[in-house]
């Protein structure tokens, strides 16, 4: 009989297909690793590799590969669970979320969890592009995922957190230069179609992201070509360049929501009120786009831990008042209500 140790080595094997890299990986000697594979091999009776160049999977070992990720998968939850019956005292939580969002969304989550759970320790896997951050559920690399929720949920547990909005920011500067004192005057209250706003530059996120989707669609749906003097995967790049008056942009409402935002348990916000005070933010009619919803997701089929209870109950305490009540008098936000 091989032992799981043979199987977890096999199974780094098949995923890096070379041995020199998958035996660093595993901080085991080439030597030590061949001899699992064989002994896997030996009791198998096949071949599980093609050792030519390049290496790739027999069909056996392709086979093999398929149920090793269930299996492993499995001994995996089963220590799990025997470790949450042993009254909470030790444990590992692994969080997704796009490295953007994780800015603003963690600070105040985290620090509240790890003073209420020191026991448990915090990794976090941080996506660039927050409409795949979920993959990390299905390849078993995060436990819990928080972002945008996906299409496809048929595999998910979703816990919804908050409706995101958008605003757009426009620096004054930029509004007295472009804007008539006509136009100016119909920046009222209340959301706004972005056409309001197609004689403005813009800086703004790469379609690639979310935020650069939402900002497509509504131009699209506008009917407008906008004038990007800037595109960047980075929101926060884009935010800054903002600030510097390059041009307006379109953001979540969460990222410049007002400090009051976390039911009490402390924030975290891209711009200083100093910053703010050279912009004026604006929501946006969305209507074009559908809903973003922030949600928690994990796997339906994989155990969750109390600690993956516990942080879900946290974050929809902290992040259940999300909302548009309290804003600063500059903003003009109504209509988020």
């Amino acid at each position: 009989m091989f032992s799981l140790t043979s199987l977890e080595y096999f199974a780094v094997a098949a995923e890096e297909l070379n041995f020199t890299r998958a035996a660093r990986r595993l901080f085991i000697s080439q030597q030590a690793l061949s001899n699992h594979i064989l002994k896997l091999e030996e009791y198998y009776g096949v071949r599980l590799f093609d050792r030519g160049n390049p290496m790739t999977l027999t069909e056996a070992g392709k086979a093999l590969q398929r149920h090793a990720k269930g299996i492993l998968n499995s001994v995996e939850d089963s220590a799990r669970e025997v470790q949450d019956i042993k009254n909470f005292k030790q444990g590992e939580l692994t969080v997704g979320i796009p490295v953007t969002r994780g800015t603003i969304m963690l600070p105040p989550l985290l620090s509240a969890f790890h003073k209420m759970f020191p026991q448990i320790r915090l990794r976090l896997v941080e996506g660039t592009i927050s409409g795949n951050i979920a993959d990390a559920l299905y390849d078993g690399t995060a436990d819990l995922c928080i972002g945008y929720q996906p299409e496809d949920t048929a595999e998910l547990a979703v816990t919804p957190l908050f409706e995101e909005k958008f605003v757009i920011l426009v620096p004054n500067r930029l509004i007295k230069e472009y804007l008539s004192p006509g136009q100016q005057r119909t920046l009222g209250r209340g959301a706004l179609p972005i056409e309001r706003f197609s004689a403005l530059p813009f800086v703004a996120q790469s379609p690639e992201t979310m935020n650069g989707q939402v900002f497509q669609t509504l131009c699209r749906s506008a009917g407008i070509r906008p004038n990007v003097v800037v595109y960047t995967e980075n929101l926060i790049t884009e935010a800054s360049l903002c600030m510097e008056e390059m041009g307006a942009c379109v953001l979540p409402y969460t990222f410049v929501a007002p400090n009051q935002r976390l039911n009490g348990r402390g924030n975290t916000t891209l711009f200083s009120q100093e910053g703010l005070s050279r912009l004026s933010v604006y929501p946006l009619d969305c209507s074009s786009c559908g809903t973003f919803q922030i949600s928690v997701c994990r796997l339906k089929g994989k155990l969750l831990t109390r600690a993956g209870r516990e942080f879900i109950n946290l974050a929809r305490e902290i992040y259940r008042e999300v909302n548009a009540d309290q804003i600063p008098p500059q903003f003009h936000f109504e209509s988020l209500r």
